[in-house]
């Protein structure tokens, strides 16, 4: 047994399970026989990723998605055997709406990601003021800020840097930073939204990129087979049909034929040099042996496990802020709402005082969410700017959501039920500066200790394809190095 290479994953999320799925593929490949264990501190697998079933609802109490022009993710699941799985956002509800002035205003067609690609729209909307609108039409004129070396620049200052004031503070701002649940004003552009910073060097302008990345995806539409319903043409979200669950449950299918040994409620309290390669130390039991080591788990846990080894790296890592969020779901009778529920949910700019950071119309947003003649709602809150309204208790969060919702969609009754998911620490803010931090820290981390690596939401880009990606990566290097 002295050639097994032994690979340790601590974390259990959609990171790890990549990481660890990689590493059996690349260890196969190599001919090379690998023992892979996964230690996951929770009573379950997934992280942040969870699907739960709801009287006949269907609820994904974090991510729901993700995004469809990165690959990464959907590739995995076409491996998996979810190509038929597959779904894009139903077509008639592909806008969302922004709340302003004591209501919701539709987002403008052609406006995405908050740069307008179509004139007209842009004029008609009641959303923006003309002088505001003039700004916004002048974007492909304004000169391009070239970036040397880790120049960076905050989400707010580079959308008003490109778009004008009024477009970041009403809309770029709500809609970005609201992805991260943080402050628009302290998130890097470069980190969290390396295409728009991509569209600027190569365009010199945001909208002509966003029109040229609109024909790439075209022309990818026409020609390529994505091996999935047509319903996911064109949708710039996809996800699955019976939620993002669906994904980890394949995984960890895949991962036990393979051999894996996934152990949950296993909370890895140290790491440590062993006469021959690490030791992960458990708070329930006996040292982890391990040749090479995944730390798929939030920076703030990798520098709790990385102290021993070296303090000024643990000290890196633990100044990466996250903050906490917490999802509210409510189902109602499809009568009992008054908004037509045309689009995927909306946007609260930070600037109107309220609690809510948005909401989404699951039912709207996704086929089979929700029984015929029911609806499905989900309010966010939490955040970089509303952590204290996380101290409620669950009943009194619900209650806060519903009469949120009901001040933008109407609501003639309460809920049928409701359900809040809570998130401790898991939204990462990669502040400017962010990737030379993160830089720094890998730098450290493969001089001190070569066969350890770090990935995960936060680290290099967030959401599920990139986490993905990360996980591929580390998880076949680990597997690949020379023993």
């Amino acid at each position: 047994m002295s050639d097994v290479r032994r690979l340790v994953v601590v974390g259990g999320g959609i990171t790890g399970l990549a990481a660890a799925h990689a590493a059996a593929v690349r260890a196969r490949e190599l001919g090379r026989p690998i023992s892979i264990t996964v230690l996951e501190g929770s009573a379950r697998l997934g992280g942040n990723l969870i699907t739960e079933r709801v009287d006949g609802f269907l609820l994904d109490g974090g991510p729901d998605s993700w995004v469809a022009s990165k690959p990464q993710a959907t590739v995995l699941a076409r491996d998996l055997g979810l190509a038929s799985a597959i779904i894009g956002t139903n077509e008639s509800t592909r806008r969302y709406y922004i709340a302003w002035g004591g209501r919701l205003h539709p987002v403008p067609e052609g406006l995405v990601l908050g740069v307008p690609t179509k004139w007209l729209p842009l004029a008609k909307t009641r959303l923006f003021t003309w002088p505001g609108k003039l700004r916004m039409a002048i974007e492909p004129f304004v000169v391009a800020r070239r970036f040397e070396g880790d120049e960076d620049e905050s989400i707010a200052d580079f959308a008003s840097r490109r778009l004008g004031r009024e477009a970041a503070d009403r809309l770029v701002a709500p809609l970005l930073g609201g992805i991260m649940a943080g402050d628009a004003g302290d998130l890097s552009v470069r980190a969290a939204f390396p295409q728009l910073v991509a569209m600027e060097q190569s365009h010199g302008s945001l909208v002509k990129g966003m029109r040229a990345a609109a024909r790439a995806r075209r022309a990818t539409d026409a020609d390529v087979d994505l091996g999935t319903s047509a319903g996911v043409r064109g949708s710039a979200f996809v996800s699955l049909r019976h939620g993002v669950g669906e994904l980890i449950a394949a995984l960890k299918d895949r991962l036990s034929a393979q051999g894996a040994t996934l152990a949950t409620g296993v909370v890895a309290g140290s790491l440590r040099r062993g006469e021959r390669g690490w030791l992960v130390g458990s708070e329930s039991g006996a040292p982890f042996a391990a040749d090479a080591v995944v730390l798929a788990v939030p920076a703030h846990a990798a520098a709790r496990l990385l102290v021993n080894l070296d303090s000024e790296l643990a000290a890196m890592l633990a100044s990466v802020r996250y903050v906490s969020t917490a999802t509210v779901f409510l189902a109602f009778r499809r009568g009992d709402v008054a908004h037509p529920l045309d689009g995927v949910g909306f946007v609260v700019p930070r600037s109107l005082g309220r609690p809510i950071l948005a909401s989404t119309w699951a039912s709207s947003k996704w086929p089979y969410r929700a029984p015929e003649g029911h609806v499905l709602l989900r309010v966010f809150f939490g955040g970089a700017w509303g952590e204290d309204v996380l101290a409620r208790p669950d009943d009194a969060l619900a209650k806060l959501a519903r009469r949120e919702l009901g001040a933008f969609v109407g609501l003639n009754a309460d809920p049928l039920w409701s359900r809040v998911f809570r998130f401790e620490r898991a939204s990462v803010q990669m502040r400017v500066g962010h990737l030379a931090l993160m830089r720094a820290v890998r730098e450290r981390l493969a001089t001190l200790a070569p066969t350890v690596r770090v990935g995960g939401g936060g680290y290099d880009g967030f959401g599920i394809p990139d986490c993905v990606r990360q996980g591929r990566e580390i998880g076949r290097a680990s597997a690949g190095e020379g023993i």
